[in-house]
């Protein structure tokens, strides 16, 4: 899930994200033993409304296959979450059994301690999930947390503004060719081709195409890299002929402003992950069938990478809780089952992690809101190509912080990439005591 539903756009997708109708085939059943039905507990279980509400599509089942074991989900907004989380486990009391954590989150709640290693649980389902995924949940060789949802980037498109403009989506295929389609969409339509604000950036963007480089903040070694690698400054200077000319909306995000841009045509294209898919359908343009359409991501060079991520979550398990058994028995059933995952992806749009269900009839199925185009199938490919990249660190949150500061100068035009790089990566250094 996008770590930005704190920002604005989650209370009006809890009411909404939950439209639709199971359907689909009859997935293989993965053959691993599981805990047995008299497996009993009474688990507490963490998460937002969006999360929670998502995994009770499946909880009829569960309590099926589990009558001894009862649930409490217990819903706070993520940054509540997590600070709650953060709070237990300094005070050794007082942690759930299980919580939903995002990717974002992760690596810094590993690195804390507190969570169960479950890498022998986890075991027979490493080659079915997606193999950046393991990434943030994983510390010296051993795992502490069950991927749920990835989050692949592809760029959505108003199809009515390239009719207008004359440029075929199928032009770009490089990010010159995006470059050149943006200079022709503005001058023919007036409107512009990405939303991306100046003074309240974020920096997400920028992360999302340093990602589809196999770039971030750090390296495998975990050496910053922001002013060593040059393909770092390339990208935020390619991002700044946006905001030099005049071919970014320069609205902030999850506001009402952004919100009518997009549902409005008033912008052509938008880089995210899959699920705002969820959010065109549900709330941002919910008329809008045959409005939108969907294209990887352009190359930097010739064979480049087309795929990139932008947030994902995780459940992990607890070492403060007495049950693990009847936790793991929870996780198992919600994750790692591929009728679940399909149950919840076809009720709520949740990209599945597990990847035993992208053979599932489901993903090849035209999607109508997107004019008959087969979205699912394109997120499939694009998810099985991510790159691992150094963006998820356990200092992500400081480092995010500290790039979005030198971003925002940047793009208001009060200094260079060169430098805004050299600062933030300064600053990060500095800080988190990285080389």
């Amino acid at each position: 899930m996008r770590r930005g539903w704190s920002r604005g756009a989650l209370g009006l997708v809890l009411a909404l994200v939950l439209a639709g109708c199971v359907g689909g085939g009859e997935p293989e059943q993965v053959s691993t033993p599981r805990p047995g039905a008299e497996t009993s507990g009474q688990l507490t279980v963490w998460g937002w409304d969006a999360a929670i509400k998502s995994l009770k599509v499946v909880d009829a089942g569960f309590r099926q296959a589990y009558p001894n074991i009862t649930v409490k989900y217990v819903a706070k907004p993520p940054m509540d979450t997590y600070r709650n989380i953060q709070l237990a486990l300094s005070a050794g009391s007082g942690a759930p059994d299980i919580s939903v954590i995002e990717d974002s989150h992760l690596a810094q709640f590993v690195k804390l301690g507190g969570l169960a290693d479950v890498t022998d649980l986890v075991k027979p389902y490493t080659d079915q999930v997606n193999a950046y995924r393991w990434k943030p949940a994983t510390k010296d060789g051993r795992v502490y947390a069950m991927p749920w949802d990835s989050g692949p980037v592809a760029v959505f498109y108003r199809r009515d503004v390239f009719a207008k403009a004359g440029v075929d989506p199928a032009s770009i295929r490089t990010w010159e060719d995006y470059y050149r389609a943006a200079t022709v969409i503005k001058q023919k339509t007036g409107i512009p081709m990405w939303p991306q604000p100046r003074a309240r950036n974020d920096a997400r963007l920028l992360e999302m195409l340093l990602w589809q480089q196999g770039l971030g903040y750090v390296d495998a070694q975990g050496n910053v890299i922001l002013d060593k690698d040059p393909r770092v400054q390339r990208t935020l200077e390619f991002m700044g002929r946006f905001w030099r000319e005049d071919l970014s909306l320069d609205s902030e995000w999850w506001q009402d402003p952004w919100y009518k841009a997009l549902g409005g045509g008033k912008v052509a294209t938008i880089p995210e992950a899959v699920w705002m898919g969820t959010f065109f359908r549900d709330f941002i343009d919910p008329k809008g069938t045959g409005h939108w359409g969907v294209f990887k991501l352009p190359v930097w060079e010739p064979g480049g990478s087309q795929a990139s991520n932008d947030g994902g979550s995780t459940l992990a398990i607890f070492e403060q809780s007495k049950q693990k058994d009847a936790a793991w028995a929870y996780v198992e059933y919600h994750l790692t089952r591929p009728e679940s995952q399909l149950q919840i992806y076809e009720k709520t749009d949740i990209f599945p992690a597990l990847e035993t269900t992208y053979q599932d009839p489901f993903f090849q199925e035209p999607s109508e809101y997107f004019g008959g185009q087969k979205v699912r199938e394109l997120f499939v490919d694009v998810v099985r190509n991510i790159p691992e990249a150094g963006v998820y660190t356990s200092e992500y949150q400081e480092m995010n912080a500290l790039m979005a500061s030198e971003v925002q100068s940047f793009a208001l035009g009060k200094q260079t990439a060169q430098q805004a790089l050299a600062k933030a990566a300064a600053a990060i250094r500095s800080r988190t005591s990285r080389a």
